[in-house]
């Protein structure tokens, strides 16, 4: 792993990127947690309803990473990097779109892996594995029961991720206190996603198949 991350670190370098990156580290930070939390936020309130928006978003954010990482080990052009990463992140983005349950594992283990990932960094290859495998089975759990799973997946880990996101751009650093406060959040947005649900029945599964 230490030696991935160095091979990484110096293409990086022969790129040009690395010296751009560590200068504008805190900005980029700072973008990625208030874009956390407003994905997030929304996530907690409206993940059911917005099911499909979200299966694209993030099959676009985990392509591009796939790509981007492929690419970077692979090649030492700029334009070739960028067009791995554009091609991989239209890839998954669209398979995700189209073939309904590769979406819902995108979408519900893309969810689950990222929420664990923000609330506990870790160095350990091995629990991110963990969490990696976490995300799949959440994924894989939503086919039977697509409705219950998204709400109570998207609800809890859109609280959680709101309120962690919250707490690193505020300098606070109890992550007991931001489950606390991401639990009492997700209560509520799995509440007005339930509400919602009522109001706006969701299609039977046979309409959704293939």
């Amino acid at each position: 792993m230490i030696l991935q991350w160095e091979i990484f670190k110096e293409k990086l370098l022969y790129l040009g990127y690395w010296d751009k990156l560590l200068n504008h580290l805190d900005t980029i930070v700072m973008i990625v947690l208030i874009a956390a939390l407003l994905f997030a936020l929304m996530n907690c309130f409206l993940g059911h309803q917005l099911m499909r928006l979200w299966m694209t978003v993030i099959g676009l954010g985990i392509g591009g990473c796939i790509g981007g990482y492929l690419g970077l080990r692979h090649f030492y052009d700029k334009n070739a990097i960028f067009l791995s990463a554009t091609v991989c992140a239209f890839a998954v983005a669209m398979a995700a779109a189209l073939i309904y349950r590769v979406g819902l594992v995108v979408l519900c283990g893309g969810v689950v892996f990222l929420t664990m990932e923000l609330l506990f960094p870790v160095a350990s290859i091995s629990v991110h594995m963990g969490f990696l495998a976490l995300g799949l089975v959440a994924g894989i759990a939503s086919f039977e029961k697509e409705t219950t799973a998204v709400t109570w997946i998207t609800g809890i880990c859109g609280g959680l991720t709101t309120a962690k996101a919250g707490f690193l751009l505020l300098d606070w650093q109890s992550t007991l206190l931001a489950i606390v406060a991401g639990a009492a959040l997700a209560a509520l947005g799995i509440k007005y996603q339930y509400s919602q649900i009522r109001k706006h029945p969701p299609q039977s599964k046979k309409a959704k198949k293939e």
